[in-house]
């Protein structure tokens, strides 16, 4: 049975949208991912000489090595949570076969080991298994070490998917767990806690004692139990049943009696308000308006304007990126009805391009009180959100026309967390790295200053040519319109 759930799987695969696409995206993804391939393949390899370098005095590398391991793993956890994708069978057609829910369950989550984030891991903990653990503690200890630093990848997984699909019935966990993730490093940045022995005390014993990697099974199963209970309770008829709800009654009545243009703003706004992915957006920007604080508290981080000028662009365009990224994915269930209706395109992008802008500038204020940091700061903020208004919203609007993923918002089951994927990632790469590029070409000669002048003017430019920039964007969607729907019409 397993073979003939593989074989579904391996279908839905290959009848992706994916596989319909260009190759210069496949190939620029191949790219990507050979480029984190080698990193961390030449980091595992060096990884000895690193560390002895580093810590000439040291007996042992491993417990120095057990020491950075925690900060890997919450990063690989937060890494996994936005960028790596659910492995999604279409459960509820199975549901009214003879097929056991348990079954397909277990196969649901045993094939989603098959994953490029485990595999990343393994370049590094591969060579230092093979190189250092050995000569320090003997074969069998690295034999231990080896198993059991699997199943911790492999329980750091499914903690990650488990958080990425409870984020849909309750995301405030999901966000209070990131607040206690973000919170250790803010402390541990801070000099408040040391994540440092705490790490050693977790991990040592992996390499140390015969314990360790019995408890990391234990921690394995712990993990994988908890994915399998809560996705056999989500695999019920009634999960899917339609329920009667009461009409919304929120309004926007200062929006609406704008004229057309208001009423499309005001259908946005409500879209986002009504559903839980798209709040999750709006907590998002809320909580990275202090991402700042992170950086601006720090001495190593206070001469280094490039790294604040990364931090500015991020939190004045943090809802602009991530609501912008599936900006017409969120209305994908009824796309079919936009390409019917009788208005023009230019003013339902223009809709949404004012609402981008509205969430930079709302952005932009909520970060004024950096200024207690120095001018500077102000202005790192005021060309970034200049850019961010002028440039990256282009550049957002324009890639939504390329985006053939659905996502179904009326759903509100584990199974759907749809549309996201590396494409998302990647889109990010111009929208940060090229402000950064620009800038840095003044920095090298010292022109700090020119180069924030400089963004912002290429931000006015932009916002001058706004019109003619959403008219691209028409002229492009009305190419790709049919192709996209047949791609939002694709079901998990």
């Amino acid at each position: 049975m397993h073979s003939e759930l593989f074989r579904h799987q391996f279908k839905k695969i290959f009848r992706s949208t994916f596989f319909r696409q260009g190759w210069g995206i496949k190939i620029l993804l191949l790219l990507v991912a050979l480029y984190f391939l080698g990193s961390f393949g030449l980091l595992g390899y060096f990884m000895k000489e690193i560390l002895g370098d580093t810590f000439p005095e040291a007996d042992k590398l491993t417990p120095i090595f057990s020491k950075g391991v925690l900060y890997y793993f919450l990063a690989d956890l937060a890494m996994r949570f936005f960028l790596q994708d659910l492995n999604v069978l279409s459960v509820q057609h199975y549901l009214t076969t003879p097929l056991s829910k348990k079954r397909v369950v277990h196969f649901l989550l045993q094939s989603s080991v098959f994953s490029f984030f485990n595999l990343l891991p393994l370049l590094f903990i591969v060579p230092w298994a093979l190189r250092v653990v050995p000569m320090e503690y003997g074969a069998l200890q690295a034999g231990l070490w080896f198993v059991g630093f699997i199943m911790l990848i492999l329980s750091n997984h499914y903690l990650a998917i488990y958080l990425k699909r409870v984020v849909a019935v309750k995301p405030v966990i999901t966000i209070g767990f990131g607040l206690i993730v973000a919170g250790l490093f803010i402390a541990n940045s801070m000099d408040l806690i040391d994540l440092g022995p705490l790490s050693a005390m977790i991990y040592s014993p992996l390499a140390e004692t015969l314990i360790g990697a019995p408890l990391a099974l234990a921690l394995l199963v712990l993990m994988y139990q908890l994915n399998f209970r809560f996705l056999l309770s989500m695999t019920h008829l009634d999960r899917w049943r339609s329920k009667a709800k009461e009409a919304s009654s929120l309004r926007f009545s200062f929006l609406e009696d704008k004229g057309f243009m208001g009423m499309m703003i005001a259908n946005e706004l409500k879209l986002i308000l009504r559903n839980k992915r798209t709040k999750v957006v709006v907590y998002t920007a809320a909580f990275m308006a202090l991402y700042g604080l992170f950086f601006y508290t720090q001495e190593e981080f206070a001469n280094r304007d490039g790294m604040l000028l990364f931090v500015s662009i991020f939190m004045t365009g943090v809802f602009m990126i991530n609501y912008g990224q599936f900006l017409v994915s969120w209305e994908s269930s009824y796309f079919d009805g936009i390409l019917t209706r009788a208005y023009s395109m230019e003013d339902y992008y223009r809709s949404k391009y004012y609402l981008m802008v509205f969430g930079v500038v709302l952005m932009f204020v909520l970060t004024i009180p950096y200024v207690y940091f120095g001018i500077d700061a102000l202005y790192r903020n005021l060309a970034a959100a200049l850019y961010n208004i002028g440039i990256n919203t282009a550049v957002l609007i324009f890639a939504s026309t390329y985006n053939k993923k659905p996502i179904d918002l009326s759903r509100g089951s584990a199974f759907n967390y749809q549309g996201t994927g590396a494409a998302q990632f990647v889109i990010v790469l111009p929208l940060i790295g090229l402000p950064m590029l620009v800038y840095m070409g003044f920095a090298v000669f010292d022109a700090e200053y020119y180069g924030l002048i400089a963004l912002g003017a290429l931000g006015i430019i932009g916002l001058i040519f706004q019109n003619y920039f959403i008219k691209q964007t028409v002229l492009n969607f009305k190419e790709k319109k049919y192709i996209n729907a047949a791609g939002y019409r694709q079901k998990d």
